[in-house]
């Protein structure tokens, strides 16, 4: 894929994220950023604390998992600090940070190691589902449906956590871990917490990074390295299991 089209996916992602949630996503001056690990394997929650442009270090951050206080810590000079944590049960805890009157929220998704993941890429999932209501109805419908036999992680390739998490909201995709796309090593750090990586769905980028850790790759662009598919149905026929013979058939509304 040219620089040139890159450029434009990335034009029309943004320009139709920030028309369609019309939400202010201002800069914070705390972050907190979401995290996926496997039980009993350790996590490192990542805040960062930030002035008006620049990181600002040196700052005290409490850190809450799930309403209950886990610990204060102290920001290093880039602005970034770490608490180490081993979750005990799967599923989602919610993070709170605050910093003075500053707060953020995020998510940890905690699977167990039996679970499987579908990663989506949401600027290249869901790039027509931005000026097109049909398709953004499949496409929830499917990744709705998706979300009840996998765990679903989304990726962030360009406009960043804040902004992606306002359009899934705003378009009622089911709720779930937003990570920054860091090309294979997002995938190789997944897979050393645990994670079994079953899909990924997104575009030929992120499709060919993928090809020596998901063997199931699916992409609604031109691609030799992942199946190219049509629409969201064809998607959801490819990756939902049967139902087992003499069951009803799933409803995927």
């Amino acid at each position: 894929m040219s620089l040139t089209f890159n450029r434009l996916i990335l034009s029309i992602f943004i320009t139709g994220a920030l028309m369609l949630t019309c939400v202010a996503v201002g800069r914070s001056e705390v972050v907190v950023f979401d995290g996926v690990t496997t039980v009993q394997t350790p996590i490192r929650i990542k805040v960062l604390t930030k002035g008006r442009i620049f990181s600002q270090g040196g700052r005290l951050v409490d850190i809450f998992l799930d309403s209950s206080h886990l610990k204060k810590i102290l920001t290093g000079a880039d602005g970034y600090g770490y608490l180490k944590y081993i979750p005990q049960n799967p599923g989602f805890m919610e993070i709170n940070v605050r910093s003075d009157a500053d707060t953020s929220s995020g998510l940890i998704l905690v699977m167990d190691k039996s679970e499987k993941a579908v990663i989506i890429d949401v600027a290249g999932a869901f790039k027509d589902a931005i000026f097109s209501k049909a398709i953004r109805d499949d496409s929830r419908k499917a990744v709705k449906a998706l979300s009840r036999d996998y765990k679903v992680i989304y990726l962030s390739r360009y406009v960043g956590q804040a902004v992606s998490r306002s359009w899934l909201e705003q378009e009622d995709f089911p709720k779930s871990v937003i990570l920054p796309w860091q090309g294979p090593d997002s995938l190789k750090t997944l897979e050393k917490k645990g994670v079994q990586l079953y899909a990924v769905i997104g575009s030929a980028t992120v499709i060919s990074a993928a090809k020596k850790h998901v063997a199931h790759r699916y992409t609604f662009e031109e691609s030799k390295d992942g199946k190219v598919v049509k629409d969201w149905d064809e998607v959801l026929k490819l990756l939902q299991p049967a139902a087992p013979t003499g069951s009803p058939e799933r409803d995927p509304k």
